[in-house]
């Protein structure tokens, strides 16, 4: 209680301090900050969200100015530590530099609001993003963290498959967005199937590929609860439910996950979709390239600093791999790495 009083004290303190600084910024929250916010914060910084505070608000943000600066100047936020550049990747949750510039101005610069205006209400956005799945799958019973239990990680098994399955892409609605921190779907005998993070879009496949759901395998759920100190005293329940996107057919191509190591030689010709990672140390560089046989590099990804989140990385096009290919990684070295690769 006195640490969470000091933190407050600090918060204040900052809030009147800023609002003494002379108004330099060309930019204002309401016109310029509130929609950037709006559009690339917003599943996370929102009242009820994982994020331990809301920004959708000029009196919500305005005590967090400072903290926003130090984190957007560190590339702490958005969460998305992958090089630019280096590799070839889907999608990038990097703000542009348009954006990095009106924020960065605003919370320099004095930090004004703007004309008095009404914006909009936002409420959390704990939709399906790709549209109604094909299958819904709530998980079995609910899962409660009471007053003073922090953190957990759960595992839940959903689903047996009586028929094979051709899964496109995975979604999930969390019953508790505000302790929901990250998940992971597998499936019993195969691996993994998806990894799924609050502020993330689901990403599908090329047209004609899929993952396999085998009859007979299990689908199983391990969600990572965590809450932030505005709910410590307070009891969540989750009841999350996973939502698949099916193929009604079997699809031109199966993507079957490869687990390659560190160090790794292909001994086959693969054509890589994405790549991911496990273990490792936090916030230290890592760089993966493949070399192939006659010594031309391809790279694969660079990450500038270990996130503690897991996820999935999916490149732009699908990278093809020839027989004798050396996968090597630099830097920190994770436990396993794996390629998503198409049969």
């Amino acid at each position: 209680m006195k640490y969470r009083a000091f933190l407050l004290g600090i918060v204040l303190f900052t809030a009147s301090v800023e609002a003494h600084k002379p108004i330099t910024s060309k930019y204002n929250y309401n016109d310029d900050v509130f929609p950037i916010f709006n559009e690339r914060c917003g599943r996370c910084h929102v009242a009820g969200g994982v994020a331990p505070m809301s920004l959708l608000t000029y009196k919500d943000a305005l005590p967090w100015a400072e903290s926003i600066r130090i984190e957007l100047t560190a590339a702490h936020m958005p969460p998305w530590y992958a090089e630019t550049g280096f590799g070839d990747l889907k999608t990038s949750h990097r703000l542009s530099p348009r954006e990095l510039d009106v924020i960065l101005t605003w919370a320099t610069g004095g930090t004004p609001e703007g004309a008095s205006k009404r914006l909009p209400a936002v409420r959390i956005k704990n939709d399906w993003r790709m549209g109604k799945p094909d299958l819904l799958i709530p998980m079995p019973s609910p899962f409660t963290l009471g007053p003073g239990q922090m953190e957990d990680t759960k595992e839940f098994v959903l689903q047996t498959a009586t028929v094979d399955r051709w899964v496109r892409a995975v979604d999930l609605l969390p019953g508790a967005p505000a302790m929901v921190r990250d998940a992971s779907l597998h499936i019993r005998s195969v691996g993994l199937l998806a990894y799924w993070l609050p502020g993330d879009e689901p990403v599908a496949p090329p047209a004609g590929a899929a993952f396999k759901w085998p009859a007979g395998s299990e689908l199983v759920l391990r969600i990572h609860y965590r809450k932030t100190w505005t709910y410590e005293e307070k009891t969540l329940t989750d009841r999350s439910t996973v939502g698949l996107y099916l193929l009604d057919r079997p699809p031109a191509q199966e993507i079957r996950p490869m687990w390659i190591g560190p160090s790794f030689t292909l001994i086959r010709d693969v054509r890589a979709l994405a790549l991911g990672f496990e273990g490792g140390q936090p916030d230290k560089s890592m760089r993966i390239e493949a070399v192939s046989p006659n010594g031309t590099r391809t790279p694969l990804i660079s990450l500038l600093g270990r996130p503690d989140w897991t996820r999935r990385y999916w490149f732009a096009r699908p990278v093809a791999l020839a027989h004798g290919t050396r996968i090597e990684v630099t830097g920190v070295s994770p436990d396993r790495v794996w390629l998503d690769v198409l049969e």
